[in-house]
């Protein structure tokens, strides 16, 4: 009976020392997981940074890149603002009324150079035996830019802001006479007409 209960007790000792083997193995295995597990965070941190600095480095090349070439100007769709004069008459106080869609009263200060505009030959009048540039020697009206007068100033009468029909307003002409002469504004020639005139009318793009 003393050796079967020692027998008993020695098994029971295998099994204790068994159960300690396992839980031992168990907290490397864990560990071992653990240790993995973080190592697999920092290398994904450090991809991550990797790529941070790669695209930070791109984009400020990019940039330098951009910086050192040249601007180039980029044409508008439909190319230089255009202009004419129209092909009929109006008096004074309908000179704001007389362009066509898409078109205004022109300001002096609008079509000043022409070097810079189109000149419309479809809607505006010219010379017929001309050589199709802007018609010279033919006056319309012009807004000034001035308040409302109806003096004999050029550069001043606008038929008072183009509603009157009495005292004066401003026309200009493309000059065809190639010199100075008093009353030249750069290539333009000016003049006062009475405003219940019928006269052409200068209209520029919008």
């Amino acid at each position: 009976m003393i050796t079967g209960l020692k027998d008993r007790f020695h098994d029971i000792r295998k099994g204790e020392f068994a159960m300690k083997a396992w839980d031992h193995q168990g907290d490397r295995l864990g560990l071992i997981g653990s240790a993995n597990s973080s190592r697999g965070i920092v290398s994904m941190l450090i991809l991550a940074l990797l790529m941070v600095n790669l695209w930070i480095m791109w984009a400020g090349g990019a940039q330098e890149a951009a910086a050192a070439s040249p601007q180039v100007p980029v044409a508008g769709p439909t190319g230089p603002r255009r202009f004419y004069l129209t092909k009929d008459w109006y008096a004074g106080d309908s000179a704001l009324t007389a362009c066509t869609s898409g078109y205004h009263m022109a300001s002096l200060w609008e079509v000043l150079d022409v070097s810079n505009l189109e000149y419309n030959v479809d809607l505006g009048q010219y010379w017929p035996a001309g050589d199709g540039a802007p018609p010279t020697d033919l006056e319309g009206w012009v807004r000034t830019g001035y308040a409302s007068d109806n003096s004999t100033t050029p550069g001043q009468a606008n038929c008072n802001a183009w509603t009157g029909n009495t005292g004066h307003g401003t026309v200009v002409e493309l000059n065809e006479v190639w010199q100075s002469s008093e009353g030249n504004v750069h290539v333009w020639n000016a003049d006062i007409v009475y405003c219940y005139s019928p006269t052409y009318v200068w209209c520029v793009e919008d």
